[in-house]
């Protein structure tokens, strides 16, 4: 057996995962306050320009935004990734909400 270890960019991965949504349909593509997000099939949430995460937990995570906030509702959420201000949030997501 012969093992290779590939070593991609974020940038590389971040237009792959484009790619991908792009062709298999996202649920829904959104913009708030400048942040796109995209859900796909209700398990996994990419949201670009995020500023930061305020509370989470496994039901949900607070999106902190330039001006405001978005909240991520459901059940078992992890944060996957979250650089340069790329998030990418899994789990069974039930939905995403204007948070005061």
């Amino acid at each position: 057996p012969f093992a290779h270890t590939l070593i991609y960019t974020e940038e590389y991965l971040m237009k792959l995962f484009d790619e991908i949504m792009r062709r298999l349909g996202a649920d829904e593509e959104l913009v708030f306050n400048g942040v796109k997000y995209v859900v796909f099939d209700g398990r996994c949430g990419y949201f670009e320009n995020v500023k930061g995460i305020g509370d989470f937990s496994g039901e949900a995570v607070e999106i902190l935004l330039k001006k405001g906030k978005l909240l991520v509702s459901g059940k078992n959420l992890y944060i996957r990734r979250f650089v340069e201000g790329d998030l990418a949030v899994y789990g069974q997501i039930e939905s995403v909400a204007r948070a005061e």
